[in-house]
């Protein structure tokens, strides 16, 4: 029982032990102090809000009076929700979904790459996962894409087994979890689709007819997977939900398919994404995002390489040769959408990451066996010294915030090089040390330690360090709010207290437009009435429902963000039946932000905001 448990299937006794320590290092590392990450200022308060009720749960609703959703579907952030209606609304509880599903994605990997090609290469590559600095970052924050790359290592995981086997059930494991991820992340999860439809048709060892059959059993089970939450909206009556962010015309195909798809590429692959990282095909090359995901894109290059060129005369259904293709179409599916669509956020690139890992784990295993073949032999310390000097590119990148990094980083490089092309050049100890094989076996491992601290010591520091891969301000620089540490500010405190002095008791403190101004009260516990979603130009709510509210005595106090879109038919509303309040009235600067819609302020009618002022 040991020795299978041990060694499951023949593989080496060290193989589980060691994949169990890195997954569980993997999750310790994340989940270290995590009361200093922080949460997202609009997924936060709509988690907090999913976890008041089941209604808002299920429509992903940003308030929690459900009145509008999030501009997302709702699968990664019910898990989060889930979690905090188990364990209280903290911080560790709605990031705890995100940690687990980190750890997950490790150790499916090593299954993976272990099963695919080796239990060394499996190893590796779950390391330089775990190690990838988006991936340590998002693993603890609210975004919804490390629950993505999960589903995404489950769906290749079971593509594996059914284009090994031939089987239908694993393929339809394939179909199902990309369906889930759909539920996750939308079309993203659907990039993959080619890729394992168009390999299984060619490496799969049934005959063609019934390849083609499973194929179209696997697609309607993705599709079947991807659907229910838009279906179910679809067919409740728009008066009977809320009304769906990212929209003008309330549908959830519309923020799916345009909001969340098509409008990502409207820019024709021009310009500039986030932090100034140019568009094209440079953009997974430019050093912002590099240094995110793309430390060991030498290794994994030369990995695919190496192993397109070890198999490329293989069978049809050669296994490995079917790996290698998967790793490559999922890399280049990616890269081609980043490079011609926009990029608003750093953190996409961890879409990447695995077949990043995988072809590292791989080429590093691959490239190691070729030092004894006299002709290839010269390759192990070339691709060390390429990868030293990429690496020694992207930490000089950025010397202001690790300015040892570099140097240790050049250090390594250059004694892993020197020491694997002595090796290779005079591959014999001295006479007086051959009989000694505990000195032979020292220096190997001082090179491989050297070569292993130039290739993922980059990667690895850069992970541990204060960085979150999406804002570079250390983890500190969070404010808590009502015990919740929050990415971005509180409501000020005077206006707070101006406004909850004056509710009256009505139901909503005020209505806010757009989610950052409304999250930061939603966050304090306060009952606010969301107007114009993420972006603040969402047509929610219509004039006529804004004065229904102030009529009823609902609301009295309405507040704007400066540089949304105030020539709105709501803004002019505002603008023509609510007074304007000094903001030094509750200890504020600038010009109004906050308007009086009340019996004493209403009815005098006054411009809105003028665009660009500053918000009180």
């Amino acid at each position: 029982m040991g020795s299978e448990w041990m060694s499951p299937g023949g593989r080496p006794r060290w193989a589980r032990p060691l994949s169990l320590l890195l997954v569980t290092l993997a999750a310790a590392g994340y989940a270290w102090h995590l009361d200093l990450a922080r949460l997202h200022p609009y997924y936060g308060p709509a988690v907090r809000s999913m976890a008041s009720s089941w209604r808002c749960w299920w429509y992903g609703a940003f308030d929690p009076e459900g009145n509008l959703t999030l501009d997302k579907l709702p699968g990664a952030f019910q898990l989060q929700a889930l979690s905090a209606r188990l364990f209280g609304f903290h911080h560790w509880a709605v990031l705890l979904p995100q940690v687990l599903a980190a750890a997950a994605a490790v150790w499916v990997l090593y299954r993976l790459v272990s099963r695919w090609h080796s239990p060394a290469a499996g190893l590796v590559a779950a390391a330089a996962l775990a190690t990838t600095p988006v991936v340590a970052a998002l693993a603890r924050t609210q975004f919804a894409d490390m629950a993505l790359i999960a589903l995404l290592l489950v769906a290749a995981n079971a593509w594996h087994r059914a284009v090994t086997r031939g089987r239908l059930a694993p393929l339809l494991g394939c179909g199902l979890a990309v369906g889930l991820a759909f539920g996750v992340k939308m079309v993203q999860a659907w990039a993959l689709l080619p890729v394992f439809g168009l390999l299984y048709l060619v490496a799969a060892p049934n005959p063609l007819r019934t390849r083609a059959a499973h194929l179209a059993l696997a697609a309607v089970t993705a599709a079947a997977a991807s659907g229910p939450w838009i279906a179910a909206v679809l067919l409740v009556p728009a008066a009977d939900r809320p009304f769906i962010d990212g929209t003008v015309d309330n549908s959830p195909l519309s923020m799916v398919f345009g909001y969340n798809a098509l409008h990502r590429f409207g820019d024709g692959g021009m310009g500039y994404a986030a932090d100034g990282v140019p568009l094209g095909w440079r953009t997974l090359l430019a050093a912002p995002v590099a240094v995110e995901v793309g430390w060991l894109y030498p290794l994994a290059l030369l990995g695919l390489a190496a192993g397109l060129a070890w198999r490329g005369r293989a069978a049809r259904t050669d296994q490995l040769r079917a790996g290698y293709l998967l790793w490559a179409g999922w890399l280049g599916v990616y890269a081609a959408a980043f490079s011609l669509g926009s990029m608003a956020h750093k953190y996409y690139v961890i879409a990447v990451a695995p077949p990043v890992a995988a072809l590292a784990g791989a080429g590093a295993v691959r490239l190691w066996t070729w030092r004894a073949r006299p002709r290839l032999r010269w390759v192990l310390p070339a691709a060390a010294a390429v990868s030293t000097a990429w690496s020694w590119h992207l930490a000089a990148d950025h010397p202001q915030d690790m300015p040892w990094l570099p140097e240790a980083v050049l250090c390594a490089g250059a004694l892993a090089a020197v020491g694997l092309a002595l090796a290779i050049g005079r591959p014999s100890l001295p006479r007086h040390l051959a009989g000694h094989s505990q000195v032979r076996r020292v220096a190997g491992l001082a090179v491989a330690a050297a070569a292993a601290l130039a290739v993922f010591g980059g990667p690895a520091a850069w992970a541990v360090s204060v960085h979150d891969g999406i804002d570079p301000r250390p983890a500190e620089a969070g404010r808590h709010t009502d015990g919740v540490r929050v990415a971005g500010v509180v409501p000020p405190l005077g206006l707070a207290d101006y406004l909850a002095e004056r509710r009256e008791g009505r139901r909503y403190l005020l209505a806010a437009q757009g989610s950052k101004i409304a999250g930061q009260y939603l966050l304090a516990g306060y009952s606010v009435f969301t107007m114009g979603g993420y972006s603040g130009n969402v047509p929610f709510p219509a004039p006529a429902t804004l004065a229904e509210l102030v009529a009823r005595n609902r609301v009295r106090y309405v507040q704007f963000d400066p540089h949304r879109n105030l020539r709105s038919a709501l803004a002019r509303w505002v603008g023509s039946h609510c007074a304007p309040i000094d903001p030094a009235a509750y200890g504020g600067t600038g010009e109004p932000s906050v308007y009086d819609c009340g019996p004493t302020g209403g009815g005098r009618a006054s411009a809105p905001p003028r665009h660009g002022s500053r918000s009180s």
